[in-house]
C-alpha cells in the first residue's frame, strides 16, 4: 500500500482516538480540572505531536484541529476555542519540527520531552492570554493579567507533568510501530496463518 494511504489511515485513526479519547477522558476529569486537563493534553497533545511527528505536512494541523472540531462540537466550547486550537496548532507545528531528525532513541525521547513541554509552556501561556482576554474572571489590567497565570499555576504543573510522562513513551512507541510496520504486519500474519504479502 502506498504512503498516501497509510498517512490518510493514519490521519483518520488519530482523529478518532482524539474525539474518542477526550469523550472517555471527561467524565474523569475533576471538576474544575485544577490539576491535569487529561482530555486535552492526554489526548490532544499527544495527538498534535504525533500528527506532526509521524504524519507531517497538513497532518499537523488537519489532524488535531479536526480532533478539537468534531469533540468539541459534542462537549461545547466558547471564544476560547480560537486560542485553544492555535494552541494545539503549534503543538502540531513542533511535531513537525521534530521529524527532522526521528530516530526512536533515548536523545530523541529526551529531544521529544524537551519540545513537549517548550510546546506545553507555550500553549499555557498562549491560553491564558486568551482566557484573560475572553473571561469576566479578571479584569483586564496587568494585576488581572498576573491573577489569570497565578490561579493556573495547577493547570500549568499538570500539563507539564501529563506531557512529560507521556508523550515521549507514547511517541516512542508510535514512531516504532511505524517505522517497523512491514515487519510487524508480516508477523502479525505469519502468526494467524495468513499468506505473509510483500
Amino acid at each position: 500500500m502506498s504512503e498516501k494511504y497509510w498517512k490518510m489511515l493514519g490521519a483518520v485513526a488519530l482523529i478518532v482516538l482524539g474525539v474518542v479519547g477526550r469523550l472517555a477522558l471527561k467524565p474523569f476529569v475533576p471538576a474544575g480540572n485544577a490539576l491535569i486537563a487529561f482530555d486535552l493534553f492526554a489526548v490532544i497533545g499527544i495527538l498534535a505531536v504525533l500528527s506532526g511527528l509521524l504524519l507531517g505536512g497538513y497532518y499537523s494541523l488537519a489532524v488535531p484541529l479536526s480532533a478539537m472540531a468534531v469533540s468539541d462540537a459534542i462537549l461545547g466550547n466558547g471564544l476560547i476555542l480560537v486560542f485553544t486550537w492555535s494552541g494545539f496548532a503549534l503543538m502540531g507545528y513542533l511535531g513537525l519540527r521534530a521529524r527532522q531528525s526521528r530516530a526512536p532513541t533515548a536523545t530523541f525521547g529526551l529531544r521529544l520531552t524537551g519540545i513537549g513541554v517548550a510546546g506545553i509552556l507555550a500553549f499555557d501561556v498562549w491560553t491564558n492570554v486568551g482566557w484573560w482576554l475572553v473571561s469576566p474572571m479578571y479584569p483586564h489590567t496587568l494585576a488581572g493579567l498576573g491573577a489569570c497565570f497565578a490561579m493556573a499555576t495547577p493547570f500549568i504543573v499538570g500539563h507539564l507533568l501529563t506531557t512529560a510522562a507521556l508523550l515521549p513513551t507514547v511517541s516512542l512507541a508510535a514512531l516504532y510501530t511505524v517505522e517497523n510496520r512491514a515487519r510487524l504486519v508480516a508477523a502479525v500474519r505469519a502468526r494467524l496463518g495468513m499468506p505473509v504479502t510483500a
